[in-house]
Protein backbone atom coordinates (compact mmCIF):
# COMPACT_ATOMS: atom_id res chain seq x y z
CA UNK A 1 0.00 0.00 0.00
CA UNK A 2 1.22 3.19 -0.79
CA UNK A 3 1.73 5.98 1.79
CA UNK A 4 0.30 9.07 1.83
CA UNK A 5 1.56 12.64 3.32
CA UNK A 6 -1.74 14.22 5.27
CA UNK A 7 -0.58 18.10 4.90
CA UNK A 8 -2.31 21.07 7.43
CA UNK A 9 -2.26 24.11 6.14
CA UNK A 10 -2.20 27.14 8.53
CA UNK A 11 -3.17 30.69 7.17
CA UNK A 12 -5.79 30.55 4.78
CA UNK A 13 -5.17 33.87 2.69
CA UNK A 14 -4.99 34.23 -0.96
CA UNK A 15 -1.75 31.87 -1.36
CA UNK A 16 -3.62 29.02 0.25
CA UNK A 17 -6.09 28.52 -3.12
CA UNK A 18 -2.81 27.65 -4.98
CA UNK A 19 -1.72 25.25 -2.23
CA UNK A 20 -4.59 23.70 -2.20
CA UNK A 21 -5.66 23.33 -5.49
CA UNK A 22 -2.15 21.47 -5.78
CA UNK A 23 -2.31 19.33 -3.21
CA UNK A 24 -5.57 17.87 -5.10
CA UNK A 25 -3.69 17.38 -7.60
CA UNK A 26 -1.17 15.07 -6.25
CA UNK A 27 -1.43 11.13 -5.53
CA UNK A 28 0.70 10.83 -2.57
CA UNK A 29 -0.71 13.73 -0.51
CA UNK A 30 -3.94 14.70 1.54
CA UNK A 31 -5.34 18.05 2.43
CA UNK A 32 -6.14 16.47 6.25
CA UNK A 33 -6.42 20.14 7.67
CA UNK A 34 -6.30 23.76 7.28
CA UNK A 35 -6.02 26.48 10.52
CA UNK A 36 -6.50 30.22 10.65
CA UNK A 37 -7.36 32.24 12.95
CA UNK A 38 -10.39 32.88 11.39
CA UNK A 39 -13.15 30.52 11.12
CA UNK A 40 -14.80 31.69 8.39
CA UNK A 41 -11.57 31.50 6.35
CA UNK A 42 -10.61 28.27 7.30
CA UNK A 43 -14.41 26.81 6.96
CA UNK A 44 -14.08 28.89 3.16
CA UNK A 45 -10.83 26.79 2.12
CA UNK A 46 -11.80 23.81 3.78
CA UNK A 47 -15.12 23.55 2.08
CA UNK A 48 -13.78 22.12 -1.41
CA UNK A 49 -11.72 19.10 0.51
CA UNK A 50 -13.68 18.53 3.41
CA UNK A 51 -10.35 18.89 5.65
CA UNK A 52 -10.77 19.38 9.01
CA UNK A 53 -11.11 22.74 10.36
CA UNK A 54 -8.61 24.40 13.00
CA UNK A 55 -8.90 28.18 14.51
CA UNK A 56 -5.91 27.08 17.40
CA UNK A 57 -2.38 25.94 16.11
CA UNK A 58 -1.63 24.36 18.76
CA UNK A 59 -4.62 22.16 18.78
CA UNK A 60 -4.09 21.19 15.23
CA UNK A 61 -0.36 20.36 15.97
CA UNK A 62 -1.78 18.26 18.49
CA UNK A 63 -3.24 15.96 16.24
CA UNK A 64 -1.63 12.92 15.70
CA UNK A 65 -2.42 12.35 12.02
CA UNK A 66 -1.29 15.43 10.31
CA UNK A 67 2.48 14.74 8.76
CA UNK A 68 2.97 17.70 7.93
CA UNK A 69 2.63 21.82 7.93
CA UNK A 70 2.66 24.35 5.45
CA UNK A 71 2.86 27.50 6.76
CA UNK A 72 1.25 30.45 4.89
CA UNK A 73 1.14 33.41 7.39
CA UNK A 74 2.79 36.44 7.10
CA UNK A 75 6.41 36.00 6.63
CA UNK A 76 7.61 37.28 10.18
CA UNK A 77 5.97 34.20 11.55
CA UNK A 78 7.38 31.74 9.89
CA UNK A 79 10.12 30.75 12.08
CA UNK A 80 8.45 30.60 15.57
CA UNK A 81 5.50 28.67 13.24
CA UNK A 82 8.01 26.56 11.76
CA UNK A 83 9.56 25.98 15.26
CA UNK A 84 6.41 24.94 17.04
CA UNK A 85 5.67 22.67 14.28
CA UNK A 86 8.89 20.74 13.98
CA UNK A 87 8.93 20.55 18.35
CA UNK A 88 5.49 18.70 17.33
CA UNK A 89 7.09 16.25 15.21
CA UNK A 90 5.50 17.54 12.04
CA UNK A 91 7.34 17.92 8.71
CA UNK A 92 7.80 22.05 7.91
CA UNK A 93 7.18 23.14 4.73
CA UNK A 94 6.87 27.55 4.60
CA UNK A 95 5.84 30.11 2.09
CA UNK A 96 9.05 32.07 0.80
CA UNK A 97 11.10 34.16 2.29
CA UNK A 98 12.11 31.05 5.40
CA UNK A 99 11.67 33.81 7.72
CA UNK A 100 12.44 37.36 7.64
CA UNK A 101 15.48 37.27 10.04
CA UNK A 102 18.81 35.02 9.33
CA UNK A 103 19.04 34.34 12.77
CA UNK A 104 15.28 33.28 13.17
CA UNK A 105 15.82 31.30 10.13
CA UNK A 106 19.11 29.17 11.53
CA UNK A 107 17.12 28.47 15.02
CA UNK A 108 14.73 27.06 12.39
CA UNK A 109 17.08 24.55 10.24
CA UNK A 110 18.74 23.87 13.83
CA UNK A 111 14.74 22.60 15.48
CA UNK A 112 13.66 20.84 12.63
CA UNK A 113 17.29 19.33 12.86
CA UNK A 114 16.81 17.93 16.18
CA UNK A 115 13.45 16.54 15.97
CA UNK A 116 14.38 14.67 12.73
CA UNK A 117 12.09 16.76 10.57
CA UNK A 118 12.40 17.87 7.25
CA UNK A 119 12.11 21.29 6.39
CA UNK A 120 11.33 23.19 2.80
CA UNK A 121 10.65 26.34 1.13
CA UNK A 122 8.22 27.40 -1.35
CA UNK A 123 10.60 28.70 -4.05
CA UNK A 124 8.23 27.33 -6.64
CA UNK A 125 10.35 28.70 -10.47
CA UNK A 126 13.20 26.60 -9.43
CA UNK A 127 11.00 23.97 -11.26
CA UNK A 128 10.26 25.80 -14.30
CA UNK A 129 11.22 23.71 -17.27
CA UNK A 130 12.99 26.80 -18.95
CA UNK A 131 14.29 27.53 -15.65
CA UNK A 132 15.94 24.03 -15.05
CA UNK A 133 17.33 24.11 -18.84
CA UNK A 134 19.14 26.83 -18.27
CA UNK A 135 20.57 25.68 -15.02
CA UNK A 136 21.41 22.22 -16.76
CA UNK A 137 23.33 24.18 -19.60
CA UNK A 138 25.40 26.64 -16.86
CA UNK A 139 26.04 23.40 -14.68
CA UNK A 140 27.50 21.56 -17.90
CA UNK A 141 29.34 24.49 -18.90
CA UNK A 142 28.08 25.02 -22.25
CA UNK A 143 27.57 28.58 -21.76
CA UNK A 144 31.60 28.59 -20.55
CA UNK A 145 32.25 31.13 -18.16
CA UNK A 146 30.08 33.36 -16.77
CA UNK A 147 31.07 36.73 -16.56
CA UNK A 148 27.93 39.01 -16.04
CA UNK A 149 23.92 39.04 -15.21
CA UNK A 150 20.91 40.73 -14.55
CA UNK A 151 17.88 40.50 -12.27
CA UNK A 152 14.95 42.40 -12.69
CA UNK A 153 11.47 42.25 -11.46
CA UNK A 154 9.30 45.17 -13.26
CA UNK A 155 6.08 45.31 -11.31
CA UNK A 156 3.51 47.46 -9.84
CA UNK A 157 1.74 47.35 -6.85
CA UNK A 158 -1.03 50.20 -6.53
CA UNK A 159 -1.92 51.46 -2.59
CA UNK A 160 -4.55 49.06 -2.25
CA UNK A 161 -2.28 46.15 -2.63
CA UNK A 162 -0.94 47.33 0.78
CA UNK A 163 -3.84 48.36 2.72
CA UNK A 164 -6.06 45.59 1.93
CA UNK A 165 -3.55 43.19 4.67
CA UNK A 166 -2.99 44.57 8.23
CA UNK A 167 0.81 43.14 7.97
CA UNK A 168 1.48 43.52 4.66
CA UNK A 169 4.27 46.50 4.09
CA UNK A 170 5.33 45.98 7.37
CA UNK A 171 8.65 45.92 8.64
CA UNK A 172 7.57 43.53 11.64
CA UNK A 173 5.68 40.62 9.31
CA UNK A 174 6.73 41.53 6.02
CA UNK A 175 10.68 42.17 6.23
CA UNK A 176 10.88 44.26 3.53
CA UNK A 177 9.17 45.29 0.80
CA UNK A 178 9.84 44.59 -3.35
CA UNK A 179 13.09 43.39 -2.62
CA UNK A 180 11.83 40.77 0.60
CA UNK A 181 8.32 40.27 -1.00
CA UNK A 182 8.45 40.28 -4.35
CA UNK A 183 12.12 40.13 -6.38
CA UNK A 184 13.07 37.37 -3.93
CA UNK A 185 11.72 34.53 -6.44
CA UNK A 186 13.95 36.01 -9.20
CA UNK A 187 16.70 36.94 -6.47
CA UNK A 188 16.95 33.50 -5.73
CA UNK A 189 17.24 31.63 -8.85
CA UNK A 190 20.06 34.80 -9.87
CA UNK A 191 22.04 33.78 -7.18
CA UNK A 192 21.56 29.80 -7.71
CA UNK A 193 22.44 30.03 -11.56
CA UNK A 194 25.34 32.29 -10.96
CA UNK A 195 26.32 31.39 -7.88
CA UNK A 196 27.09 32.48 -4.33
CA UNK A 197 27.30 36.17 -3.99
CA UNK A 198 30.71 38.05 -2.11
CA UNK A 199 29.51 41.55 -2.00
CA UNK A 200 26.29 43.82 -2.76
CA UNK A 201 25.67 47.60 -2.88
CA UNK A 202 22.48 48.86 -2.92
CA UNK A 203 19.96 51.67 -2.32
CA UNK A 204 16.05 51.34 -1.84
CA UNK A 205 13.49 53.68 -1.28
CA UNK A 206 10.12 54.00 -0.97
CA UNK A 207 8.66 56.20 -3.88
CA UNK A 208 5.03 55.43 -4.38
CA UNK A 209 2.95 54.25 -1.66
CA UNK A 210 1.79 55.98 1.76
CA UNK A 211 1.80 53.84 5.31
CA UNK A 212 4.51 51.35 4.63
CA UNK A 213 7.69 50.95 6.22
CA UNK A 214 9.65 49.33 3.82
CA UNK A 215 11.07 49.62 0.10
CA UNK A 216 9.15 49.97 -3.27
CA UNK A 217 11.92 49.82 -5.32
CA UNK A 218 15.70 48.53 -4.60
CA UNK A 219 19.04 48.83 -7.35
CA UNK A 220 21.85 46.75 -6.38
CA UNK A 221 25.28 45.96 -7.81
CA UNK A 222 26.21 42.52 -7.01
CA UNK A 223 29.55 40.71 -7.44
CA UNK A 224 29.68 36.99 -7.64
CA UNK A 225 32.10 34.82 -5.69
CA UNK A 226 33.03 33.86 -9.75
CA UNK A 227 33.95 37.15 -10.18
CA UNK A 228 31.09 37.49 -12.45
CA UNK A 229 29.50 40.90 -11.95
CA UNK A 230 25.25 41.78 -11.74
CA UNK A 231 22.73 44.00 -11.42
CA UNK A 232 19.77 43.55 -9.31
CA UNK A 233 16.39 45.58 -9.66
CA UNK A 234 13.10 44.92 -7.45
CA UNK A 235 9.99 47.00 -7.74
CA UNK A 236 6.67 47.74 -7.41
CA UNK A 237 6.25 51.38 -9.00
CA UNK A 238 6.98 50.12 -12.48
CA UNK A 239 3.81 51.45 -13.60
CA UNK A 240 1.60 50.20 -15.25
CA UNK A 241 3.51 46.44 -14.29
CA UNK A 242 5.68 44.52 -16.36
CA UNK A 243 7.93 41.67 -16.10
CA UNK A 244 10.40 39.54 -14.60
CA UNK A 245 13.70 38.90 -16.76
CA UNK A 246 17.52 37.14 -15.79
CA UNK A 247 20.03 37.71 -18.45
CA UNK A 248 22.91 35.16 -17.86
CA UNK A 249 26.17 35.88 -20.22
CA UNK A 250 29.00 33.86 -20.74
CA UNK A 251 32.17 33.64 -22.93
CA UNK A 252 30.27 31.08 -24.91
CA UNK A 253 26.91 32.75 -25.10
CA UNK A 254 23.92 34.07 -23.41
CA UNK A 255 20.24 33.17 -22.15
CA UNK A 256 17.53 35.71 -21.50
CA UNK A 257 14.95 34.31 -19.45
CA UNK A 258 11.45 36.87 -19.39
CA UNK A 259 8.56 35.28 -16.92
CA UNK A 260 10.69 32.33 -16.09
CA UNK A 261 10.02 31.32 -20.26
CA UNK A 262 13.13 31.61 -22.37
CA UNK A 263 12.84 34.86 -24.57
CA UNK A 264 16.66 34.34 -26.02
CA UNK A 265 18.83 31.22 -26.45
CA UNK A 266 22.44 32.03 -27.88
CA UNK A 267 24.88 29.51 -27.59
CA UNK A 268 27.57 28.88 -29.66
CA UNK A 269 27.04 25.23 -30.95
CA UNK A 270 23.36 25.15 -30.38
CA UNK A 271 19.96 25.76 -32.25
CA UNK A 272 17.70 28.14 -31.00
CA UNK A 273 15.97 26.55 -28.40
CA UNK A 274 12.26 26.47 -28.08
CA UNK A 275 10.47 27.26 -24.89
CA UNK A 276 8.26 24.54 -22.83
CA UNK A 277 5.13 25.07 -21.60
CA UNK A 278 5.58 25.00 -17.59
CA UNK A 279 3.38 22.47 -15.83
CA UNK A 280 2.16 23.79 -12.49
CA UNK A 281 4.90 25.09 -10.66
CA UNK A 282 3.46 24.59 -7.16
CA UNK A 283 2.64 21.29 -7.41
CA UNK A 284 6.02 19.88 -8.90
CA UNK A 285 7.80 21.38 -5.93
CA UNK A 286 5.24 20.10 -3.70
CA UNK A 287 5.51 16.53 -5.48
CA UNK A 288 9.15 16.59 -5.04
CA UNK A 289 8.77 17.59 -1.50
CA UNK A 290 6.46 15.00 -0.46
CA UNK A 291 8.74 12.11 -1.44
CA UNK A 292 11.96 13.95 0.07
CA UNK A 293 9.57 13.31 3.00
CA UNK A 294 8.77 9.94 1.98
CA UNK A 295 12.36 8.72 1.76
CA UNK A 296 13.88 10.65 4.12
CA UNK A 297 16.06 13.08 2.07
CA UNK A 298 16.38 16.68 2.18
CA UNK A 299 14.11 18.73 -1.13
CA UNK A 300 15.86 20.77 -3.40
CA UNK A 301 14.60 24.15 -2.01
CA UNK A 302 15.79 22.82 1.49
CA UNK A 303 15.71 25.09 4.88
CA UNK A 304 19.59 25.49 4.43
CA UNK A 305 19.27 26.39 0.29
CA UNK A 306 16.49 28.54 1.73
CA UNK A 307 18.67 30.03 3.81
CA UNK A 308 21.04 31.34 1.09
CA UNK A 309 19.14 33.98 -0.53
CA UNK A 310 17.67 35.77 2.88
CA UNK A 311 21.65 35.89 3.90
CA UNK A 312 21.57 37.99 0.35
CA UNK A 313 18.85 39.94 0.60
CA UNK A 314 20.17 41.28 4.70
CA UNK A 315 23.28 42.36 2.59
CA UNK A 316 21.32 44.55 0.56
CA UNK A 317 19.22 45.81 3.20
CA UNK A 318 22.65 46.63 5.10
CA UNK A 319 24.48 47.93 1.86
CA UNK A 320 21.42 50.47 1.92
CA UNK A 321 21.60 51.67 5.48
CA UNK A 322 25.49 52.06 5.70
CA UNK A 323 25.85 53.43 2.05
CA UNK A 324 28.92 50.87 1.87
CA UNK A 325 29.39 47.61 -0.27
CA UNK A 326 28.73 44.43 2.21
CA UNK A 327 29.90 41.45 2.26
CA UNK A 328 27.47 38.41 2.19
CA UNK A 329 27.71 36.09 5.41
CA UNK A 330 26.69 32.45 4.41
CA UNK A 331 27.77 31.00 8.19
Amino acid sequence: MNRKINYAIVGCGAISRTHIRALKQMEKAVLYAVCDKSKERAEEAAAETGALVYTDLDDMLGDKNVDAVIILTASGMHGDMGMKAAKAGKHVIVEKPIDISVIKAKQLIRVCDENNVTLSCIFQHRYDKDTKELIKAVREGRLGTLHAGCCHTKWYRGQAYYDEVEWRGTRQYDGGGALMNQGIHQLDLFQYIMGEVDEVFAYCATRGHERIDVEDLCMASVRFKNGALGILEASTVAMPGFYTRIDINGSRGSVILQNNSVKEWKIEGEEAYETQETEFPHRLQLEEITESILNGKPSLVNGREALKVLQVVEAIYRSAQTGKPEKVCYE
